[in-house]
């Protein structure tokens, strides 16, 4: 089953905020809680998130294109073992309100070494919305968790 994901979402936090948090992959454990371990596999990342029972989703991506800090393209890296090809992108702009304005497109297909297991993901996706659903909810944590950083820190309004 090949999936796609488009999200936008604007995310109230300066775009090189944004910038630096996507790309500390390490981090990403300690606030998305789908996302189970990410690790350096040479020059890319390997990923392990909670996926369909009893296989967990595991991809290792690389940039191909990074513009600093606005767009930032990958792909799996072939020839790595991991059962999720994925590619796409991430673009950021400044928001008018002061935030950033996040777009991604993720694309890919999960692949397992038997064609059995290949099967059952394929239905437990079409039925549960894997990996799609997955791909949402990690960037919606994203944003909360940029959020909760960046979030203006009120002023005592107590004068004596």
């Amino acid at each position: 089953m090949r999936f796609r994901e488009e999200l936008v979402l604007n995310i109230q936090a300066p775009r090189e905020a944004v910038w630096a948090a996507f790309q500390d992959f390490s981090s990403w454990p300690s606030w998305a809680k789908a996302i189970k371990e990410v690790s350096r596999v040479g020059s890319a990342w390997r990923f392990r998130a909670r996926g369909q029972p009893p296989v967990d989703l595991v991809w290792v991506a690389e940039a191909t294109e990074r513009q600093p800090p606005e767009y930032l393209e990958f792909r799996s890296v072939p020839g790595v073992p991991h059962n999720l090809e994925i590619s796409g992108w991430v673009r950021l702009s400044e928001a008018e309100d002061g935030g950033t304005h996040l777009e991604l497109l993720f694309e890919g297909h999960p692949h397992y070494d038997t064609p059995l297991l290949d099967k059952v993901a394929d239905l437990y996706a079409s039925v549960f919305g894997e990996p799609n659903k997955l791909l949402k909810v990690t960037f919606e944590q994203f944003k909360a968790h940029l959020e909760e950083i960046h979030r203006p820190r009120e002023l005592s309004s107590a004068v004596t």
